[in-house]
């Protein structure tokens, strides 16, 4: 173990070092800044169909034209922060998003309808389908990285973390 001991006799130097050490010690508001530079760049990374490597598209999105990941942007408004003294947290609490985010294989299951007698949907065909319940799956899911921290945030997050170090 190593003791070190400095004693500082310059009253300006002292106090730009209490300052310093002051804010080390509650960094919340930095990491809140972060937190909201994170929050906006995980929707530029939804809105382009993933970042900085596009996502590989859903069939959902090239059925339809729509963008993969974004049919009812659920998943994109879920996404939150939670600011502590020391920490930051951003993630999303929808049971998909992990599956999403890491890709994976969802086991074989059965749907049914929530609201109406039977499920509807249009075959290859384009003849439509009805039926009390279905089977579906396993589905092999790709990765489609949302929560990623690109080169740009780094940078804010440096420059952040500057300005309240050093009160500028």
């Amino acid at each position: 173990m190593i003791n070190l001991k400095v004693s500082v006799k310059d009253v300006e130097a002292r106090t730009a070092i209490q300052g310093l050490s002051r804010r080390l010690a509650d960094p919340g508001k930095p990491l809140r800044e972060c937190g909201l530079v994170l929050m906006r760049s995980v929707t530029k990374t939804f809105k382009a169909g993933g970042r900085p490597v596009r996502w590989k598209p859903s069939r959902r999105a090239l059925r339809t034209g729509g963008k993969t990941l974004v049919d009812t942007a659920r998943l994109m408004r879920s996404i939150t922060m939670q600011v502590t003294r020391k920490t930051l947290r951003v993630g999303t609490n929808v049971a998909y998003g992990a599956v999403h985010q890491l890709g994976g294989t969802i086991p074989a299951r059965v749907i049914l309808p929530r609201r109406a007698k039977a499920l509807r949907w249009i075959d290859k065909s384009g003849a439509v389908r009805f039926a009390k319940k279905v089977t579906a799956g396993p589905a092999d899911i790709p990765a489609r990285p949302f929560l990623v921290i690109q080169d740009a945030d780094w940078r804010a997050f440096r420059r952040i973390f500057e300005d309240y170090l050093v009160e500028r």
